[in-house]
């Protein structure tokens, strides 16, 4: 009950760095899981319930949410900087050590998944350390663009047959987009992003 009140009365907004990290965290799942499972659930149709229940087919799709999980937590970030960063130090390579200490904050937030457990989140992370080489030096790009990774990153594991998912990329595409700007208002309700800004810019001051 607790829960349901809190959902209906609006949220104070925070502006600290934790704060901050569990919306992304808890955004990048949530964007993860429901981009991931709408799609499946669409694609199989009939068949779905009974797939759904399937061991195999279970285990891909919790893959192919957790792939989609670190990707989304970029795409966040990246959405975020895009918004703030005229109260961000100008130089690209502060920009980006702060970013990428925020990104492995926000992965560390979150327990390792069962196939990840063997070699963690090294692979994304250097491979988002190479995407803030390319954004920090280019103009910010709309949340519809950033988040065209996280749709094709989830393309690559769901779990149907290849010739699929290519006739299904634009859809995807389109369907993960309007999800990730939909988030972004809650983002604004739930995090004083200018005030986040101040503190995420002294960080990137110090790891630069």
């Amino acid at each position: 009950m607790l829960d349901l009140i809190g959902s209906i009365l609006p949220r104070r907004q925070s502006s600290d760095w934790a704060s901050a990290v569990e919306a992304i965290r808890a955004g990048a799942a949530f964007l993860a899981q429901g981009a991931s499972y709408s799609y499946l659930r669409a694609r199989s149709l009939m068949a779905g319930p009974r797939l759904f229940q399937d061991e195999g087919f279970g285990f891909a799709l919790k893959i192919c949410k957790w792939e989609g999980f670190a990707v989304a937590a970029q795409d966040l970030i990246l959405m975020i900087e895009a918004e703030v960063r005229p109260h961000l130090p100008a130089d690209p390579k502060a920009r980006a050590a702060g970013l990428a200490e925020l990104y492995r904050t926000v992965l560390a937030a979150e327990e390792l998944p069962e196939h990840r457990k063997e070699r963690g989140w090294d692979d994304v992370i250097e491979e988002f350390d190479r995407r803030l080489e390319v954004y920090m030096d280019k103009p910010p790009l709309k949340p519809d663009a950033i988040s065209i990774a996280t749709a094709l990153r989830l393309l690559d594991h769901a779990p149907i047959d290849s010739a699929v998912r290519e006739a299904d990329k634009m859809m995807v595409v389109n369907n993960v987009a309007f999800r990730f700007i939909d988030y972004q208002s809650t983002l604004r309700k739930r995090i004083d992003l200018v005030a986040f800004a101040r503190q995420l810019s002294d960080r990137m001051v110090a790891v630069s």
